[in-house]
Parts: C-alpha cells; structure tokens; sequence
C-alpha cells in the first residue's frame, strides 16, 4: 500500500489490541458484498405505488402483485410509508397509495383507500414536526392533492394550502421554458409537473438504461404518460421490469446506484479497519469507482444521473485511503460563498456533505486547501444545535450527521468535541441502542462507530456504554421482519442496506479490536 492508504490506516495504541478480523467477520464481509450490492436499495411504498398505476393495452394491470404488496404493507392507522413516523415520508406515500387505489384504471380497494383517506384527514397538521422535508415535497404534493380532488377523494385540502402556496413559490423560481429540454434535478421528480409536462421532450431526456433521472417514480410517471408505452419505450419497460422482477418486489427509491452502493460501504470498511482483510474481493469494486470519476466528478451512478459534492467526496476518499492518486480538484466547482453545495445550485446545505469534503482534504489541491478548510469547518461549528449535535437534509435521524462529526471534525476541532460524546452517550437506550424514533442498527452502530474511533484517537471513554451497544447489535444481527427502518431522505425515506450493514461489520470489527473481545 502506498503512503496514501496508509494513512487512515487503523494503529495499534493503549486502546487497541488489533484483534484480526474473525473468519465469521470475514464471512459476513463477503456475503454483503456479493448480496447486498446486488440489490442495495429496499423498495418504497412511494415509488411502487407509481408502478401499480401502469396498465397494458387492454387495461389490465402491468404489475398486478404490486396491489398486494402494497395492501399487505398498510398500517393499522391506515398509513403506508417509512417505519419512522416521519410526517412528510407518510402523508406524502399514503396519499400516493391513496390516489392510486382510486383512479378509475387501477386496481380498488375501497376498505384501504378510506383507511388511507382518515389517515391523511387525521394527520395534515403534522408537517411542521418533522426537521427537514422529503426531497420535492413541496411540488409533488400539491400535484398528487389536484389529482385527488379530481379523483372526488375526501381530503384536507384546505388544511395543506400552505403546500400549494410553496409550490407556487418553487416553480416561480424554475426555468419552465428550459425544464424539459435539458438535465435539471428537477427531472427527479417529474410526477409533479403534471399540468406542465412535455411528454415528447421529457422522453428525450430518457438516460440510456431507459430511466428518468435515475428514478423509478419519475420513470414509471411518464411511462403512464405515453400510450403504448411498452412498445414506444422499451428501454424503460425493462427497466421497470428487472426491478420487479422478482416475486413480491416492489420499486426502489434510485436505481441504478453503482458508485453510491461502492462508495459508502468501501468507506465503511475502511472505517472498521476491514478493508485490508478482503482486498481481493474490494478490487473490482474499487476499479469500479476509478473508471465513474469524470471531469466533473460522480453522482449516484456511473451510467447518467447528476454529479454531485457528496458521492464525489466520498468515492476520492475511498480511493486515496486505498492507496489511489485521485485529484480532488472536481470538489471545488461546488464552493459557494460559505460552505459547499451537494449540486450546483442549492439554497440549503447539507451537513454531511461538508463533513465529508473536509474529511477529503488531503486529495484537494493544496493550494486551496487552507481556504477549504476554513470554510467548511466554519459553517460545520456554525450548524451545529445547542452545542452538541448537528442534523442533515440527507438522514432523519440526527445520530448520521453527529456521529460524522464527531469522528471528522476530531481532527480539527476536537476541543469542540466534549459536548458531543456527552449528548451521544446521554441518548443511549436501555437496552444498549440508540434511535431518534425507534432504536435501530444503523444509528446504533453509526454511534458506536464514532465513540470508539474517538475512544482511541481522541480520549479513552467509559467502556460500559460501547459493551451495551456491541452487544445490541449482536442480538439484532438481522433486518426486521418488515427491513430496516428506512431513515435516508429521497423523495420518499429509503434504506440502504449495503451501508446499514456495512456500518454495523465496522462497528462490531472495531469494537474487538479495540477490546480485544467479542461482545
């Protein structure tokens, strides 16, 4: 390994006893890399309802197991969507379900459709509990309540003008003009231009594996906009079709996500200190990343889509721990005036992403480096909440961005730091996890990752907390019954599972090795 790779390389101090990686470990490595990448994304309640819309030309349904599926999914309290009550995830997948069961060429389930309906009548004042919204919420929304209304479905629609009022105010701000004649983000959520969309303009901006922007909504939305759509777009018929392919399968929140899917769980490998241990297998996985870097960098996949400072950040990283050259001169075309966007335009900025742009400061150019720095650790100490903790536009829980601060900004800011380990151990459950809403392996694990690495590079901390949290993680060494709560903004909350996973190897690897025992 070159210099680069070695330096993030876990060491050896009066913390860690650099236990080598079990055979199980090992095994469990090698099965999420073969399993997990294959299918990296569970599916969403939201996009599979656009799917359930399709039908063939004779009227019947193109995907009739998805009303099963999705009926089999509905709650008691008649919602669908994310596990975590987050308010704009359900009342955003309800509707969409609820519009969907009730258009008069989809499938019906009058008993469903008036739980859903309640649902959303109980529920419209809860959108101001939520610390961040669904990605387009405020344009996809208002476009589902107009088909609604026109559907003649018993709603709150007084009660979420506030919505429409917002939409109103996005689109002033957009190129209508130039909005289907180019790539914009604004592609992603193309169902909520229904009265607006050009048809024969959006389907030339198609990627070539058939897809709208990467997303399967968006995909399956113009696809139900085309007559014929099977014969006038088959790329994008079996894009659908390979996705719900399988039995009982439903759509996911993105697809394809190849650099993504590398990116996150190379770095958590990392992170653990079991990447040496399986390079044979992460080599094909880390040529995959080197050929998707373009001038402009990465997105979510190496196919189409848009680049982005976030999938960026992390792929060079990856690749400079790995022991790669990269040039992370591409990171800098995202500089704004007081921290870094994720795309090109952004009014809202994300945490995470900064984090993770500071955390690739070694393979920015040097002569920016300084300048990068400040910026980024100035608006990062800036965002952070009552002196302890941070939240980010990308993750529901507040334990992602936290949990990447404390282990990113130790080596910048670690004087800042005590308030941070106290609000993370102060928040652990009884039973040894942590969870904003319900306790689950991912922040539990995001969180015992963090206080070890801070354990042994920063300050030895309480053993105790970190035991009741390895030993959390052991005994729910699986998904739930229903997957993993899903807790990544999108469109809709989405989960993914090679990251999921990913973390909870690292932890568990770093946790033996820096006590030299298993849980």
């Amino acid at each position: 390994m070159g210099q680069q790779g070695r330096e993030f390389a876990l060491q050896a101090n009066e913390n860690g006893k650099r236990q080598a990686a079990t055979p199980d470990m090992r095994r469990q490595v090698a099965h999420l890399l073969d399993r997990a990448l294959s299918r990296p994304l569970q599916a969403t309640d939201y996009d599979t309802s656009w799917a359930l819309r399709l039908t063939e030309g004779d009227g019947a349904p193109a995907y009739p197991a998805l009303a099963d599926r999705l009926l089999g999914r509905q709650r008691r309290d008649g919602s669908w969507g994310s596990q975590a009550p987050h308010a704009h995830d359900r009342l955003l997948t309800t509707l969409s379900v609820v519009v969907a069961l009730s258009r008069p060429d989809g499938p019906r389930s009058e008993v469903a459709r008036a739980a859903g309906e309640r649902y959303l009548l109980g529920h419209a004042g809860d959108l101001g509990d939520d610390a961040d919204r669904t990605i387009g919420f405020e344009l996809i929304f208002p476009a589902l309540l107009e088909e609604a209304a026109e559907l003649g479905l018993d709603l709150p629609y007084d009660a979420l003008g506030q919505v429409e009022r917002e939409r109103a105010a996005k689109l002033a701000l957009l190129p209508q003009d130039h909005l289907f004649r180019t790539h914009t983000t604004a592609l992603f959520s193309l169902e909520a231009f229904r009265r607006s969309l050009d048809v024969r303009g959006a389907v030339g901006l198609l990627l070539e594996n058939g897809s709208m922007a990467g997303s399967p909504s968006a995909t399956a939305y113009l696809m139900g906009r085309v007559p014929g759509w099977r014969e006038e777009l088959p790329r994008s018929a079996a894009y659908l079709d390979n996705l719900l392919g399988p039995p009982g399968s439903g759509l996911p929140a993105v697809h394809p996500c190849d650099v993504f899917v590398r990116a996150w769980t190379l770095y958590y490998l990392q992170h653990g200190g079991l990447f040496d241990a399986h390079r044979d297998l992460l080599g094909p996985h880390l040529e995959h990343l080197r050929a998707s870097i373009s001038p402009g960098g990465v997105g979510f996949s190496a196919t189409g889509g848009f680049v982005d400072s976030d999938d960026t950040a992390l792929t060079l990283l990856v690749l400079h721990r790995a022991g790669h050259e990269v040039d992370g001169g591409p990171l800098l075309q995202f500089e704004q005036d007081r921290w870094f966007s994720v795309h090109g335009h952004e009014t809202n900025p994300s945490v995470s992403a900064n984090l993770h742009i500071l955390e690739a400061l070694p393979v920015i150019p040097e002569e920016h480096r300084p300048r990068v720095r400040e910026k980024t650790l100035n608006y990062l100490l800036s965002a952070r909440r009552g002196g302890a903790y941070w939240r980010d536009k990308w993750h529901a829980s507040a334990f992602y961005p936290t949990t990447r601060a404390l282990t990113i900004l130790a080596g910048h800011a670690r004087g800042e730091l005590g308030p941070t380990v106290d609000w993370l151990l102060g928040n652990q459950r009884a039973e040894g996890s942590w969870g904003e809403y319900m306790p689950t392996s991912e922040e539990t694990a995001l969180v015992l990752l963090s206080l070890l690495h801070h354990h042994r590079a920063v300050r030895p901390l309480p053993e105790e907390p970190m035991r009741r949290a390895a030993a959390y993680l052991r005994e729910n060494d699986r998904p739930p019954e229903h997957g993993y709560p899903e807790l990544w903004i999108g469109k809709s909350l989405y989960a993914p599972v090679f990251a999921i996973e990913a973390c909870r190897l690292s932890a568990l690897a770093l946790y033996g090795d820096t006590f030299g025992e298993n849980p």
